[in-house]
């Protein structure tokens, strides 16, 4: 094999696979990326057997091979290189020698043949998507997937669903990690007729970022779903996620228990700092703030034994009786930062009950957080 690719477009993609690219080294090959040649253009594709990535860049054809080299040492390698074009040329003992005007470098490589190939899909079975829509999805529940540490398996994704209401087409995305619930939903701009499935869609979390990652560059983003597989395309690139087994909880039932009786208006900004300054005096493991609600004043109170404590009172739109309630502050936090309101409308049943959060300029969007013993 023997190419020449201009330098930035091969960096900024190895960049995108070298992140899909199996760090944990159980198959040892996972850390590779497989680079093919095609017509006029090179196809570089990464695999973990989770998410699965395949790029297609433009490059002159010397002569047709393929290979596979060190994610993590290509990238670093063209990290560095301070060049315009790249020539690479591969030997019979897998060697790639890479050209600059710099000077020359050589990276032992595999047989492509060894390399896992990625899933088939039918294209027909795809539908076309608003990369605004889908990046506002992620941005709004991503925060919420529990930690690959969770035993809860079906909790380390967020749930996918496409649901038709008076002719009409919403994406809804959920998140849950046990503590704290994540919800989104907005109507398609798009015909999603092809979209279909019959089980249900959970998304891993690496899938997640990949494909958030995929909707900056892209106004539109096609995307399928089969063999318990999801597809996302563009016009470059090929995304193939591995879906999560399991039942996602009930989240119907668990945004209708909460009683939207009783308001409580918060400035968001104001509520954002303040927690921020209150979490540094709390406990690293689990964050916990005292909420007090007294009629126009919400009281935050946080102690870590080993630094100090930290109070710090905001004017509040209440008028109810008084409630205390503990809470981990960084959920708040990671809730709020990513609304668009000017205030936060919070609904608390009682001293016992979690706490619904919405927002006025955020349509589709709700977060619960379960309350902590004080």
């Amino acid at each position: 094999m023997r190419i020449n690719v201009l330098r930035n477009d091969i960096f900024t993609h190895v960049a995108s696979l070298q992140n899909v690219s199996s760090k944990k080294g159980a198959i040892a090959i996972l850390s590779n990326i497989l680079i093919e040649t095609g017509v006029d253009s090179i196809i570089m594709t990464a695999t973990d057997l989770e998410v699965g990535m395949r790029i297609e860049i433009p490059a002159e054809i010397m002569k047709t091979g393929s290979i596979t080299l060190p994610s993590k040492k290509l990238f670093e390698m063209l990290r560095e290189i301070n060049d315009v074009h790249i020539t690479f040329e591969v030997s019979d003992n897998k060697w790639a020698k890479i050209t600059t005007s710099l000077g020359n470098y050589n990276i032992a490589g595999t047989d492509s043949e060894e390399y896992p190939s990625l899933p088939e899909y039918k294209k027909e079975n795809l539908s076309t998507v608003s990369s605004d829509i889908l990046a506002e999805a992620i941005d709004k529940t991503q925060f919420a997937i529990a930690q690959e540490n969770d035993n809860q398996f079906n909790l380390l994704g967020a749930l996918f669903e496409k649901e038709t209401r008076d002719e009409r087409n919403y994406l809804r995305m959920v998140s849950s990690d046990g503590h704290r619930m994540a919800f989104f939903e907005r109507e398609f701009d798009t015909d999603v007729s092809k979209m279909n499935y019959d089980h249900v869609v959970l998304i891993p979390k690496k899938g997640i970022t990949e494909i958030r990652k995929l909707c900056d560059n892209n106004d539109f983003i096609d995307i399928g779903f089969e063999n318990k597989q999801a597809i996302f395309k563009t016009s470059n690139t090929t995304m193939i996620v591995r879906l999560l087994n399991g039942e996602f909880p009930n989240y119907r039932n668990i945004f209708r228990s909460i009683n939207k009786n009783q308001v409580i208006e918060i400035d968001r900004s104001n509520f954002i700092a303040s927690l921020k300054r209150i979490n540094i005096f709390t406990e690293d493991l689990y964050n916990s703030v005292h909420f007090k609600f007294s009629d126009g004043t919400l009281t935050l109170n946080s102690q870590n034994i080993d630094i100090g404590n930290a109070k710090e009172e905001l004017a509040i739109n209440f008028h109810g009786n008084e409630m205390n309630l503990g809470f981990n502050g960084k959920y708040f936090v990671e809730a709020i930062q990513v609304m668009n309101s000017d205030k936060v409308n919070a609904y608390i049943n009682s001293e016992k009950s979690p706490c619904l959060i919405e927002g006025n300029d955020d349509p589709g969007f709700m977060t619960i957080i379960m309350p902590m013993k004080i």
